[in-house]
């Protein structure tokens, strides 16, 4: 018990130089807010009693790959090993409907020695108060990846312009278009795991896949591109789709791109296949 004040005191001065809340659901949105970043620092504590009393015995939540866990499946993560070196929840906004409420956030967390491995999250929690007391009956969160700082927002525009570039260039067969955007020792690794290095075993490629008359294209669509810090580098996450006729496949690439003198140019493409349907299907 001793432990667990000690925490949520912590979090209460760690949030006194946020405005306080007002209005008539002020008393509520403090103790929200205090829960929510209590939620972090269990992982960082190993808190299981922390975590017990926060979380509803019916709470289902989503993590950011889509599984669904409960309650039981948190207390027990909790209580294996601290996950976290350090967690801070910033920007918490909570709306009241009647007896529930809905807070959402952002959420930093610095993962433990030796790896120390940075993550952000955003987040959605649904809390009910019952008998007077507010807990969580269900999560979700999102990974929206290491942010890009606000410099370097042109460049991620300026890598999907890039991108939706290289996408018509394989629409219409046209290697002049398509070659440019990769460096000169770009490699290559396609679904089937085998690779190129360099233009011109890249060219050598696609020149066999443009002759191919079942050939359509190859869409790549990203869902999340970082930029460095410094700004010299970046990697674009998204899904990729084969369209050939009579079949169609696809799955999740990632793609390394580099700043250079001429521009941003791509110095690797990873792609998985992860699902295909048609007669043109393989292993």
């Amino acid at each position: 018990m001793k432990k667990r004040l000690v925490v949520l005191l912590g979090l209460l001065a760690a949030g006194a130089g946020a405005a306080p809340p007002t209005g008539p659901r002020a008393a509520d949105e403090a103790a929200i807010v205090a829960g929510e970043r209590a939620w972090g620092q269990a992982y960082v504590h190993g808190d299981v009693a922390v975590m017990r009393d926060l979380l509803d015995d019916d709470f289902r939540g989503v993590d950011p790959r889509g599984n669904v866990y409960d309650k039981a499946a948190v207390l027990a993560d909790v209580a294996a090993v601290p996950h976290a070196s350090a967690d801070a929840v910033d920007g918490v906004s909570v709306r009241f409907f009647g007896d529930m409420a809905v807070a959402q956030a952002r959420e930093h967390e610095v993962g433990p020695p030796p790896e120390i491995h940075p993550a952000e999250r955003v987040f959605t929690d649904v809390w009910i108060r019952r008998a007077g007391r507010w807990r969580i009956v269900a999560a979700e969160d999102l990974d929206p990846g290491l942010p890009t700082a606000p410099a370097h927002q042109g460049d991620v525009a300026a890598i999907r312009a890039l991108r939706q570039a290289s996408n018509a260039a394989i629409l219409h067969h046209d290697m002049a278009a398509f070659l440019p955007a990769f460096a000169d020792d770009a490699v290559f690794t396609w679904s089937n795991g085998s690779s190129a290095v360099g233009k011109p075993a890249l060219a050598a490629f696609f020149a066999h896949d443009f002759a191919d008359p079942a050939f359509i294209a190859y869409v790549r669509t990203p869902q999340r591109i970082s930029v460095s810090d410094t700004g010299a580098r970046a990697a674009e996450h998204g899904v990729w789709t084969a369209l050939k006729q009579g079949t169609r496949y696809g799955g999740d690439y990632l793609a390394h791109w580099a700043r250079t003198p001429d521009g941003w140019r791509v110095r690797g493409e990873v792609y998985v296949k992860l699902y295909c349907s048609g007669a043109l299907c393989t292993p």
